[in-house]
């Protein structure tokens, strides 16, 4: 036998972290051990750069993570404020079904703010898709994560009033109006409508829900339609960045070949 190949390979060393990981880490067991309380200032840049003899560059790469982990957001003005201790949670709902995208997880739960009935505007009417005049009840509330007072979602939904009465049943399962409609009314949803897009934090809703106006958010717009084809429900729900992700798990069906 070749000495060459008995020779026993040397085991690899393993990668050591990157130094922003190094640096993420400290920063996040200081701020999880309260060196740095909720509600304090993060030291500057220039200041962690001194302290941790690193790149303003890599610095930035540590805070990028801790405010992505929720630990920390930067305001402007005023620096880089510590917002928990803990992480923040985040829901990841993975849909394989229709009734999936009706429904948030079981593990949130919607708390009702107010309560009021509208009568549609034009501007109103036209982006619900229903026509204007109308007198819809008109629900804002908040969805929470179960355990946590974590905002999940801003949630504006509007309700013919013949349904309305759902918004004032208790709901201990935290289900979905939708579903509240079905079983209260027997009115099942033939059609859903939905629209996803980018949009940003408006000023009314950064404070409730715990982030910068102006902030990145993921929109979702639900319309949903009877057998007859109307309109009975909207739903326009508003979740701040990496509060909220939805997976979508599809499979191709293929038909059995005829002989």
């Amino acid at each position: 036998m070749d000495q060459s190949r008995a020779r026993k390979k040397p085991t690899p060393s393993r990668k050591a972290p990157s130094k922003y990981v190094e640096i993420e880490s400290a920063l996040r067991a200081e701020i999880e051990s309260g060196v740095y309380p909720v509600g304090s200032l993060l030291p500057t840049e220039h200041a962690l750069c001194e302290r941790l003899s690193a790149s303003r560059f890599t610095v930035r790469q540590a805070l990028a993570g801790l405010k992505a982990s929720g630990h920390i957001e930067p305001r402007a003005g005023l620096g880089t404020i510590i917002l928990r201790d803990k992480p923040r949670e985040a829901i990841t709902h993975t849909m394989s079904s229709f009734e999936d995208l009706l429904i948030y997880p079981g593990e949130t739960y919607r708390k009702h703010l107010a309560i009021s009935v509208e009568q549609l505007a034009p501007t109103l009417a036209h982006f619900l898709g229903v026509a204007s005049g109308q007198k819809w009840s008109c629900l804002k509330a908040m969805r929470l994560a179960r355990g946590t007072d974590a905002p999940i979602s801003w949630l504006d939904a509007y309700v013919k009033p013949e349904f309305a009465d759902v918004l004032d049943q208790p709901n201990p399962n935290g289900v979905s109006i939708l579903k509240q409609i079905e079983e209260r009314h027997c009115h099942f949803a033939a059609n859903a409508q939905v629209e996803i897009f980018v949009g940003r934090i408006e000023e009314d809703l950064s404070e409730p829900l715990q982030c910068d106006t102006g902030a990145p958010a993921l929109i979702i717009l639900r319309r949903y339609k009877n057998s007859d084809g109307e309109i009975y429900l909207v739903t326009y729900s508003v979740h701040p960045e990496s509060r909220f992700s939805l997976n979508f798990e599809f499979e191709k069906q293929v038909s059995p070949t005829i002989a």
